[in-house]
């Protein structure tokens, strides 16, 4: 199987339906990753289990902020360049900072609960260990009294190829642990476990430790105690604080992206297309449900719908008339949007926020024309996607048809993408 062939059919399958415009996206974006061939390995584990220090440690310069209670709050992802440094907000707009000051937006104590709205820090450094494609991540800890950050965690996990699991031996793994461990081994293809703070206790203490945490981890990740998988699991003992065993790592990582980056990005790939496959089936079936609610209810949620946007059209009356930063606005406005046809719907409508532009200046006229755009076709495309007021018999049919035929392809492509993963 020609995996890039495959997913470039995948999202041209996706194309053809107005329902699966989040999914052509997310295959999309996975055809670019097979493209560029670049693999992304993330950092991550419990809070507090030295994720940022051993970041900083592989690179080799402390450009990361530590500290003795949680720091990070956003992810960063970390790549080979000139030393520069780039903050993302959710709103689109971006912000090039000095690498020195870049704790004010991912230090917890100065940006708590990611009140900045950051999506993520791109940070580029010349490190050797970033070069040939290698992106590193370093992620917000899980387990936290601070929420925001473990779902950043989760939401990145899931974009990861490799993953870089993090315990400690101050702490017996928990069950936080264990559950998220549980949920990245569906996205990952490839698995490296290192265990801090080694410093602290001694050899015997730490072979009872690394023992232990073999057994568990095998059962976690489903491997029979005396399999090919289990024996491949490597536990590298390390001192982030004493840059201990970090190279050791390092060169793990660095032999896997020369020999066998093609195998960890076709199971990267295919565990995330499964995924996509699976979740579209529960948006299909979603879909079906919203089709048969009872008329009244029915009439009732689009009615809503409508009275929503035109309370929108309103609103877009009462903005200045001075040129501000009204792309970024606008793709607050589509988050809107994507949230109300969730809630009334429960279906995922897409919207692409695009970074590139989200600084553009736009007047009060042009943002108008393009919100109103938007309103129209959100409207048009629901009337369309529900066959609302739709009274031919043979289009209703026809759809369901439609739907049972992506059905049947969806169950082809899940076949061939699980041969990869088995």
């Amino acid at each position: 199987m020609d995996i890039l062939d495959t997913t470039i059919r995948l999202q041209k399958t996706f194309e053809e339906y107005e329902l699966c415009r989040l999914q052509a996206k997310q295959v999309a974006d996975l055809v670019q990753k097979l493209r560029k061939n670049e693999v992304t390995i993330a950092v991550i584990g419990q809070f507090k289990r030295g994720k940022t220090t051993m970041v900083n440690s592989i690179l080799g310069r402390k450009l990361l902020p530590v500290g003795i209670v949680p720091i990070t709050s956003a992810v960063t992802r970390i790549v080979y360049g000139p030393n520069r440094s780039t903050v993302y907000f959710l709103n689109g707009l971006s912000e090039e900072v000095p690498v020195e000051d870049l704790h004010a937006f991912i230090s917890e104590q100065e940006n708590p609960d990611n009140m900045r709205g950051v999506a993520e820090v791109e940070l580029q450094t010349e490190s050797d260990f970033l070069k040939d494609g290698l992106i590193l991540v370093d992620t917000p800890g899980v387990g936290s009294v601070h929420e925001n950050n473990s779902k950043s965690a989760y939401a990145f996990a899931q974009e990861s190829d490799g993953v870089i699991f993090m315990l400690s031996v101050d702490s017996p793994v928990n069950q936080i642990e264990i559950e998220f461990l549980k949920s990245v081994r569906r996205f990952a293809g490839k698995f490296y476990f290192a265990v801090n703070k080694i410093d602290i206790i001694d050899e015997e203490e730490l072979a009872e430790y690394l023992d232990y945490c073999n057994g568990l981890i095998c059962s976690i990740m489903g491997y029979e105690p005396d399999s090919e998988e289990a024996r491949a699991i490597r536990l590298i003992p390390i001192s982030a604080k004493k840059e201990t065993g970090v190279e050791e790592l390092c060169t793990m990582v660095r032999d896997d992206l020369i020999h066998k980056a093609g195998e960890i990005m076709e199971q990267s790939v295919s565990r995330k297309i499964l995924e996509i496959l699976e979740n579209t089936k529960v948006q299909i079936r979603s879909y079906r449900e919203v089709l048969k609610m009872a008329p009244n209810v029915f009439h009732s949620r689009f009615r809503e719908i409508h009275t929503f946007l035109e309370q929108k059209h309103k609103a877009l009356e009462e903005i200045g008339g001075e040129p501000v930063f009204l792309r970024a606005r606008l793709n607050e406005e589509k988050a809107i949007l994507t949230a109300k046809v969730r809630e009334l719907f429960g279906i995922e409508y897409f919207y692409y926020v695009d970074r590139e532009d989200a600084a553009e200046l736009l007047t009060k006229e042009q943002y108008t024309a393009e919100m109103e755009d938007i309103y129209r076709e959100l409207e048009q495309t629901l009337d369309a996607i529900f066959m609302y007021k739709e009274e031919n018999a043979y289009t209703v049919a026809r759809r369901i048809e439609d739907l049972n035929i992506l059905m049947h392809d969806m169950e082809k492509y899940r076949r061939q993408y699980e041969r990869i993963v088995h």
